[in-house]
């Protein structure tokens, strides 16, 4: 695709919105294969010197859709992605990141370079940019490796010792965050010179490891801690990179354990727990906390539900690689924290779901008949029509309730689902059938009303995973609708 039929296409879409929220529009439309495309055509289209595009609007587009594919991308890098590949895996597009694992926020890179160019590296950045860009579209890959290895060393040095001196002066410290955006810039400055330090170690650890790798096998992890020893012999501290990067490259975050344990020769908690890569299983007892934290942090009723049981599942997930790939010892700090964050989740799900079989009824409505009073029988309440906010409020509540009971044990719910979810069976069952008796003999709206509840009694029916049993009691409406024909 050419810059200027893109261009065209962009324009095109919704002329009357902004140019970031066409591209947005349009980029969102483009298969993986077009999009692959479209950055090499546009990295190329930059690094020619073509003018006429909105270069960094469209690739700030771009880089989430290329973050999300697996493989190396092809194209054209550009000078600043040079200097970020060694750390792209540590890259985040969040305003607000994890920093204890090496996370960096990608809005520092601009700022950063725009610091290298007029004050850190006035001389030596542009001209090692326009020798990267030269080698680059004459195709000379050993000429563009040397130049770049040489742009890693000299940026990360030339940051460590600005960010030093800023360390015993105030003022130049407050320029630096001045310089570079916010006062939290600075450690993402640091991460940066430290993953560039190490630059030819990271670089391999992309040839090595996959990305998204479903399973860290031991020859991986072999691999991959010949890499960390290896930077660990020029910096302890920045050799920490390694293992931060090998975590955002698997699938199974948990699974970076592997590595502690063989690193430390032990699959013991209470003594990889003193290792130098204690901090890989602190960061994913970490993640477990903020899981348990958010959710009871939430009043009942109010959460995200769908949300909600995603990060339990995650947390479910973390918890049973944890006790796979270590041997937790229950009075052990680690095992202390996993059970204590366990039982805090385990009793904000508790309370959540304590509300569900009130909000069922809400759903799907009884009344009483006759003159029994309280004792009464009940019949479903087919006067009005079903209200909508409870209803999707309920099959919310149902689909939060089955995406839990495959790993409520590993979450400690497993006796509160159990107890719930039969609660649920037994009023549906029940209102199943006295629903359909109504259908046999309702006419006109409360007909209709019959009908609207039979079809969200088969969604709660679908939202529990019991396809089977919606359909039959599809049919068995269609037949009592025949009977009431008849």
């Amino acid at each position: 695709m050419g810059a200027a039929e893109f261009s065209r296409d962009v324009m095109a879409n919704e002329p009357n919105a902004s140019l970031s929220q066409r591209l947005a529009n349009y980029l969102a439309q483009l298969p993986p294969p077009a999009v692959l495309k479209l950055a090499s055509g546009i990295e190329r289209e930059k690094l020619r010197g073509t003018t006429g595009l909105p270069y960094e609007t469209i690739l700030s587009g771009l880089r989430p859709l290329l973050a999300s594919f697996r493989g190396a991308r092809p194209g054209m890098a550009d000078p600043v992605r040079r200097l970020c590949l060694p750390f792209e895996d540590l890259l985040s597009d969040a305003p607000a990141v994890d920093r204890s694992r090496g996370r960096i926020v990608r809005g520092v890179i601009e700022p950063l370079w725009a610091w290298l160019e007029s004050e850190l590296l006035p001389d030596a950045l542009p001209d090692m940019a326009r020798r990267i860009v030269d080698h680059t579209l004459k195709g000379d890959a050993p000429a563009l490796e040397t130049t770049v290895s040489v742009m890693h060393a000299s940026v990360a040095a030339a940051i460590a010792a600005a960010l030093d001196d800023a360390r015993r002066d105030g003022a130049r410290r407050r320029e630096i965050e001045a310089r570079l955006g916010s006062e939290s810039a600075i450690e993402d400055a640091r991460a940066i010179a430290a993953a560039l330090s190490i630059a030819p170690v990271m670089l391999k650890l992309q040839s090595v490891l996959p990305k998204s790798a479903a399973d860290f096998n031991d020859d991986l992890v072999t691999a991959v801690k010949e890499l960390y020893e290896e930077a660990r012999e020029k910096s302890a501290d920045a050799a920490l990179y390694v293992p931060f990067a090998a975590m955002a490259r698997l699938a199974e975050p948990w699974q970076i354990l592997r590595l502690a344990r063989k690193v430390a020769h032990y699959r013991n908690d209470m003594l990889i727990s003193r290792s130098e890569l204690a901090v890989l299983g602190e960061l994913l007892l970490a993640d477990m906390d903020r899981i348990a934290q958010a959710a009871e942090s939430k009043r009942p009723g109010h959460a995200d539900l769908d949300k909600l049981r995603d990060e339990i599942k995650r947390f479910a997930r973390i918890s049973r690689g944890f006790t796979a790939e270590i041997d937790l010892r229950r009075h052990g700090e680690w095992g202390q924290r996993l059970l204590g964050a366990r039982a805090r989740l385990s009793a904000a799900i508790s309370q959540e779901m304590a509300r569900f079989e009130t909000d069922l009824p809400r759903a799907l409505p009884l009344h009483q008949i006759g003159q029994y009073g309280r004792g009464g029988p009940l019949r479903p309440d087919i006067s009005g029509a079903p209200d909508t906010v409870r209803t999707e409020r309920m099959n919310a509540c149902l689909r939060f309730l089955e995406g839990l009971t495959p790993i409520c044990e590993a979450v400690g719910a497993q006796s509160h689902c159990r107890s719930v979810r039969g609660q649920i069976t037994i009023y549906l069952n029940t209102y199943e059938d006295r629903l359909l008796e109504e259908l046999r003999t309702a006419t006109g709206t409360a007909r209709a009303n019959a009908e609207a509840f039979v079809e969200i009694a088969a969604r709660f029916r679908e939202a529990l995973g019991e396809d089977r049993t919606a359909d039959v009691l599809r049919r068995r409406a269609d037949v009592a609708l025949q009977q009431a024909a008849s």
